[in-house]
C-alpha cells in the first residue's frame, strides 16, 4: 500500500519531496491544502489535505510530524502500519469490554475498535483539547455512549480511573517527544493495576524518538512477557502477565471473537509478525526518577545546528 510509512518517514519523506533543506516546513504545508492551523497550548496543529487522505500534524521548532492519517472515503483503513498491531492486542486479552486509549490524535485506532467491536466501550484520554475537537471535526470520530473522549492527562486518568480495562493503548506523542511520565516503570506498574485478569498493554514506540531497549527494558521489568512487532520502522510493544501464550492461542482467540464483520486488519496476519518474548539487551529501566526520554531528539538537533 502507499502510505505504509512510519509517523516520522511520513513526515520526512514529504519534506523532502519539497525540499525541506531549503523552505522552513511550516511554509511547505500549505501546499498540501490546509483546511485548518490551530494553537492550543500544547501544540501548534495543522490539518492538511494530503491526496486521499486527511492528516492531522503538529509542528514542532519548524519542523511537522504527521500523527495522524484518514480516508474519509474509507473510514475502516488504517494507513499508518504501527496502529494496525495496535489492534493485535485483541488476540491477547480474553475479552474487549472495556479498551483504554492514551493519546487521540486523529483517533483512528480508537475509531476501528469502536466500529468492529459493538460490545465494546473505548476510552481515550487526550491532554489537548483542541486536538478533540480537530478529531471529531476532521477525522471521524464521533462520541456516544460506546466510545467517550476524557480530556486529562493519559497518567492522571489512569490513577484516578475506577474501572479497569481489558486492552491499554499507549500512543501519546508530541511531535520530537513522549512525555516521560508516560514511559516509566510507576506508569506502567499504574496501568497494570488497572488491568482485568489477562488483560494486556501496548506501546507505539518511534525508535528516532523513543530508545527501543530502554522502553523494552522498562516494560520487561513490570511484565511477565513483552511481544515485539515491527511496523515498517515503529515498533509496538505488547506486555501481559500470566503463562506465554503460542500463536495457536491467539489466533485461536482471535477466532472466538465473533464479530458482526470481518476485521479490516485480519489478527491472524497480524500475530504473524510477532516476536515473542524479546531480551531487554542493553537497555535501562526508565523510572519517574530516571527516563531521559528527549536525548535523542537533543543529540538530532545539535547535529543539525553543527554539520
Amino acid at each position: 500500500m502507499a502510505f505504509q510509512l512510519t509517523r516520522r518517514a511520513w513526515a520526512a519523506g514529504l519534506a523532502a519531496a519539497l525540499g525541506a533543506t531549503a523552505t522552513p516546513a511550516f511554509g511547505q504545508a500549505s501546499r498540501f491544502g490546509r483546511l485548518e492551523r490551530r494553537e492550543s497550548q500544547y501544540n501548534t496543529i495543522f490539518v492538511d489535505r494530503q491526496g486521499p487522505y486527511i492528516a492531522m500534524r503538529f509542528g514542532v521548532n519548524q519542523i511537522i510530524f504527521t500523527e495522524s492519517l484518514y480516508n474519509p472515503n474509507d473510514a475502516a483503513e488504517l494507513p499508518v502500519t504501527y496502529t494496525r498491531y495496535l489492534t493485535a492486542t485483541l488476540a491477547y486479552a480474553p475479552r474487549a469490554n472495556r479498551i483504554l486509549e492514551i493519546g487521540l490524535g486523529g483517533g483512528r485506532t480508537a475509531s476501528y475498535l469502536h466500529d468492529f467491536l459493538p460490545a465494546a466501550d473505548v476510552t481515550c484520554a487526550e491532554l489537548d483539547p483542541e486536538v478533540i475537537a480537530l478529531a471529531q471535526r476532521y477525522f471521524g470520530v464521533r462520541p456516544d455512549n460506546r466510545l467517550h473522549l476524557v480530556e486529562r492527562d493519559g497518567r492522571i486518568f489512569v490513577r484516578g480511573a475506577r474501572d479497569q480495562f481489558d486492552i491499554v493503548l499507549v500512543d501519546a506523542y508530541r511531535g520530537t517527544f513522549v512525555p516521560f511520565h508516560l514511559t516509566t516503570r510507576e506508569f506502567y506498574t499504574a496501568v497494570k493495576n488497572k488491568l482485568t485478569p489477562g488483560g494486556v498493554v501496548a506501546q507505539n514506540i518511534s525508535p528516532d524518538v523513543l530508545s527501543l531497549d530502554d522502553v523494552t527494558a522498562t516494560f520487561k521489568a513490570v511484565f511477565a512477557h513483552v511481544d515485539r512487532y515491527e511496523a515498517d520502522g515503529n515498533v509496538v510493544l505488547v506486555g501481559y502477565d500470566g503463562p506465554a501464550k503460542t500463536n495457536a492461542q491467539l489466533n485461536a482467540r482471535a477466532a472466538a471473537l465473533r464479530l458482526p464483520r470481518p476485521l479490516r486488519y485480519p489478527l491472524g496476519d497480524l500475530v504473524a509478525r510477532r516476536e515473542a518474548d524479546v531480551p531487554a539487551g542493553n537497555g535501562r529501566v526508565l523510572t519517574d526518577d530516571f527516563a531521559p526520554v528527549e536525548y535523542q531528539s537533543a543529540i538530532a538537533r545539535g547535529n543539525a545546528r553543527h554539520p
